[in-house]
């Protein structure tokens, strides 16, 4: 009995053994095999990638004279030059003949000023004389009103004493008394406004004479003439002494020619050039999409012919009709290694804040507007501890293609993540660890 009993119980273990090693052997092909990683913190990087051209940077313009004739013009549109390099010349004979009529021209304002000059004097002699002979006869004015004026009313008086002594009884001699007082009375009333008169009009002809002679600034307009025709022919001397030539003050790039063969130089710039020391601006375009990961003074990395540059930055951006988002990217170096027209390779990096929590893209999974991860549980089963899926909703904060930031508080720094698998999950069923 205790042999028969020991024989069904070995069978047992037997059987038991097989159905375990079968039912390993199952899941070893039946059982999703996944890998897993924990949440971590992570800023979130977006990288767009385009095309830039190389633009105008610094543009400064090459001045000259105004009215001079071009010989020869020795660069066009595009040419890099270097400091001193020769862009133009200048007719040297012409040159002369303009310096000659600028001597001829300050010479004639020279003696034009010298007559004014000259002219004030005998204005200024002038009206001294005439003040002179106002105040005379100013004062012979008052001096016959005094006079007059002192004779007339001595005859009052005298009239007026006549009547007092008259002791006759005689009207009508009375009565010519005082009509004789009257007279000389009346006399003298007429003399004193006649010569009040006199000496107002003699007083106002003192006034006129003494006032400022209206203001003439001919000479003082004239020496600005002359100021202005001096720096000029200063400047042709210095044309003629460089022999005509117009050249590159600095190293850079001809981006504009404004003068032509045998035709006189404007009274605008003669070139425009675009200097080295203005450093390198490119434009570039990107989608509307890439564009809201951006910023001004967002860092770009430039690449041409195989070198790559790291410090250029977003300096502005312009939005076009067509959504597109144009880039004005700029470095304040490398002029020489970027010739305008040209075109370089571009990326734009931004990196957002630190997020807590963020997982591989790969983990993110999608239905009906639901996002979701799957963590693995581990569990009690009957052939013990086994490892499940469990599904999780997530709130996706932001993310690029390799990595999505959460919303904290779905998981924990503990929760193992089931970024990728070999066969498809399901919630609820079991995985093998591929990394546990």
């Amino acid at each position: 009995m205790n042999r028969f009993f020991i024989r069904g119980f070995g069978i047992l273990m037997a059987v038991m053994l097989f159905f375990t090693l079968v039912s390993r052997a199952a899941d070893s092909f039946l059982v999703p095999q996944v890998m897993v990683e924990g949440p971590s913190g992570k800023k979130i990087e977006h990288l767009v990638r385009t095309e830039g051209i190389v633009q105008k940077s610094l543009e400064i313009p090459i001045l000259t004279q105004e009215g001079l004739l071009v010989k020869t013009v020795y660069v066009q549109e595009g040419s890099q030059v270097g400091q001193g390099d020769l862009l133009a010349e200048l007719d040297l004979q012409q040159l002369a003949e303009q310096m000659e009529k600028l001597r001829d021209e300050i010479k004639a304002l020279d003696f034009a000023n010298e007559a004014i000059e000259d002219s004030r004097e005998l204005e200024r002699k002038k009206r001294e004389r005439q003040l002179q002979r106002a105040n005379e006869d100013y004062a012979r004015a008052q001096q016959e009103k005094d006079g007059r004026l002192s004779r007339l009313a001595e005859e009052v008086r005298q009239a007026e004493e006549a009547i007092d002594q008259f002791t006759g009884e005689n009207e009508a001699e009375k009565e010519t008394l005082w009509r004789n007082y009257f007279a000389k009375q009346a006399a003298y009333e007429e003399a004193e406004r006649e010569l009040e008169q006199a000496a107002v009009l003699a007083g106002r002809a003192v006034e006129d004479a003494g006032e400022e002679a209206a203001s003439d600034y001919s000479k003082e307009i004239n020496e600005i003439s002359i100021a202005q025709k001096e720096k000029q022919l200063k400047a042709y001397e210095e044309l003629a002494e460089n022999e005509g030539k117009i050249v590159a003050q600095e190293a850079g790039t001809v981006t504009g020619v404004l003068v032509k063969t045998g035709q006189k130089t404007p009274d605008t710039a003669a070139f425009t050039m675009a200097y080295a020391k203005g450093g390198v601006s490119l434009t570039a375009e990107i989608s509307g999409e890439e564009a809201r990961y951006l910023g001004n003074q967002t860092a770009v990395s430039v690449k041409k012919n195989g070198v790559e540059y790291e410090d250029f930055f977003v300096s502005s951006m312009r939005q076009k009709e067509d959504g597109t988002l144009e880039l004005d990217i700029r470095c304040e170096e490398h002029a020489q290694e970027f010739p305008m027209g040209e075109g370089a390779e571009i990326s734009l990096i931004n990196r957002s804040e630190l997020y807590p929590c963020a997982v591989p893209l790969s983990a993110i999974h999608t239905e009906q507007s639901r996002n979701y991860v799957f963590v693995a549980e581990k569990r009690e089963a009957v052939l013990g501890l086994e490892y499940f899926a469990r599904s999780v909703e997530v709130t996706i904060l932001e993310k690029n293609s390799s990595y999505a930031a959460l919303e904290e508080g779905s998981l924990t720094s503990e929760s193992l993540v089931i970024v990728d698998s070999d066969r498809f999950l399901q919630a609820g069923g079991k995985v093998r660890l591929q990394n546990p």
